[in-house]
């Protein structure tokens, strides 16, 4: 009798163990594990570190981890030579990264010019080396041409073309740029060439890049070269112009995923699209001027849109 008692209360002990491990091993979020008990990848969100890189890796850690899916936060890992050999080599499941990027310094390709071109020769690319590039933003940090907002508002000037018209009519607008840049062969030759016309050398101002946003702050030049998704554009109340003959080489932000991580958690490409199409060039913009200008942290910037656009609670 005792020993079917004993028999008993180890049958009933291990039915309630049995119990117990399955459920806890379900999940009721969107997209984490299932309750198969199959285990699942971690996905590591990684980043390089300008502020508009940890910008999107933030977000992307904050609104998977929402979602429920298990994530760990390697944002701020280090730049392409670091992060690339991450994701790679699998050490990293996923982080943002620009279209011309890749293109230009991992394919070792001539620039491109076309948004979809692009992202089309990345994607193909990339798809034997286990990588997924998803949806790309409309945002695209590349160069571009920032006038005052007084000789914007005086010319009326919307476009790249508008200003070039009015540099042909003999307007002295004095431009800021970089030696480096005026020596590259897709650099002020290849924007001359593309717009038709011959930039006057004596309006033509050398300077760093970083300085050319100063120039046009303290009045020292009224056009200049600048990157379409800086800060500063915004904080010193400059205008970008619109590229209309689209001479810049095009560099669209897009999350990348290791395949396994796909393969694992299926929904996260339409989620993610849900974040991407949020974010162009405006939107992008104004985030990193709250960080870099208005000194928000990172993580605060990055929780506050993704609640305002209710991708998270």
């Amino acid at each position: 009798m005792r020993k079917f008692l004993r028999y008993m209360l180890v049958a009933v002990l291990v039915l309630a163990m049995l119990v117990g491990a399955a459920g806890c091993s379900g999940s009721k979020s969107s997209g984490g594990n299932t309750s198969s008990g199959e285990k699942k990848p971690t996905i590591v969100v990684g980043s390089k570190t300008f502020t508009e890189a940890l910008l999107l890796g933030t977000m992307t850690y904050q609104y998977l981890r929402a979602l429920g899916y298990p994530v760990e936060n390697k944002v701020g890992l280090g730049e392409l030579a670091v992060i690339r050999p991450a994701l790679e080599s699998g050490q990293v499941g996923a982080y943002w990264e620009y279209t011309g990027t890749v293109l230009i310094n991992v394919m070792k390709h001539a620039p491109s010019f076309d948004e979809k071109e692009s992202y089309n020769l990345v994607k193909e690319w990339d798809a034997k080396n286990n990588i997924i590039w998803l949806d790309y933003a409309p945002l695209n940090d590349t160069y571009g041409i920032m006038v005052r907002k007084d000789i914007a508002d005086k010319y009326n000037l919307k476009t790249t073309s508008d200003l070039i018209n009015q540099i042909k009519k003999g307007e002295k607008i004095r431009f800021v740029s970089t030696q480096e840049y005026n020596e590259r062969p897709d650099g002020l030759s290849h924007f001359e060439e593309v717009y038709g016309f011959k930039y006057p050398r004596n309006l033509v101002i050398n300077a760093a890049l970083n300085v050319g946003y100063e120039a046009l702050k303290t009045g020292q030049a009224e056009a200049g070269l600048a990157f379409t998704t800086d800060a500063r554009v915004k904080a010193y109340g400059l205008v970008m112009l619109e590229d209309d003959k689209k001479c810049f080489p095009v560099y669209n932000a897009a999350p990348l995923f290791r395949k396994e991580i796909l393969d694992a958690y299926p929904k996260i490409p339409e989620q993610m699209k849900k974040l991407s199409s949020l974010l162009d060039n405006e939107t992008i913009m104004e985030l990193n001027k709250q960080v870099d200008v208005d000194k928000k942290s990172v993580d605060e910037v990055a929780k506050e849109f993704l609640k305002k656009n209710g991708l998270i609670k």
